[in-house]
C-alpha cells in the first residue's frame, strides 16, 4: 500500500479499518441510507451559530468527493501540475445547497460514489502507486482513494453526534 499525503489528512486516513474496496462499496448504500433517515426538520439545523446545516455538511461531502477522486483520476492520467487545493468554507458558501432537497443529496452521492467505485476498480496497482502534488503538498492515488472514504466516516461521526 503507498500511502502519501499531507499530515492534516491522517486523521481521514486512520478511519478506514478495512480493504479499501469493500470500504468504498459499504458506502455505496450506507451513504444514501443516511441521508435519507435525516429528519426533515434537522435538514437545515445548525448545531451552532457559525456550524454548517446538515445540508451544507452533506453538499460539502459531495464536493470534498468529487475534487478527491478528482485528483486521483487526474494522477491517474499523467498530470504533472500541483492539483489545485480548496477552500471548504469558500465552497459551502456558494454551494447553494439550500436549493436541494435531501432525497436528491441522496440520490446524486449515490450516483457519484457509484460511478467513483468503478473509476477505482478500473484502476490497476501499477496506477493506485502513482504519486503526485496536490495543493503543493506529495500525495499518492491510493491515499486519495482512503482520504474519499475516511472524509465521509469523519462526516457521519460528526452527524451522529452534533446534530441527531
Amino acid at each position: 500500500m503507498n500511502l502519501v499525503h499531507a499530515p492534516f489528512y491522517q486523521s481521514y486516513v486512520d478511519l478506514v479499518k478495512d480493504d479499501i474496496e469493500t470500504e468504498l462499496k459499504h458506502q455505496v448504500s450506507e451513504i444514501s441510507v443516511l441521508i435519507n433517515n435525516i429528519p426533515d426538520e434537522k435538514w437545515k439545523y445548525r448545531y451552532e451559530k457559525g456550524k454548517w446545516t446538515v445540508a451544507q455538511l452533506v453538499q460539502h461531502c459531495i464536493d470534498t468527493e468529487r475534487i478527491m477522486v478528482f485528483r486521483a483520476l487526474s494522477l491517474a492520467r499523467g498530470e504533472t501540475d500541483s492539483l489545485p487545493g480548496f477552500s471548504e468554507n469558500d465552497y459551502a458558501t456558494v454551494s447553494e445547497y439550500s436549493r436541494q432537497n435531501k432525497s436528491k443529496m441522496a440520490e446524486e452521492f449515490y450516483h457519484l460514489r457509484k460511478s467513483h467505485l468503478s473509476l477505482f476498480q478500473s484502476m490497476p496497482d501499477k496506477i493506485l502507486k502513482k504519486e503526485g502534488e496536490a495543493d503543493g503538498k506529495p500525495i499518492s492515488i491510493m491515499s486519495l482513494w482512503y482520504i474519499t472514504v475516511g472524509h465521509w466516516k469523519h462526516h457521519q461521526k460528526v452527524l451522529e453526534k452534533r446534530y441527531f
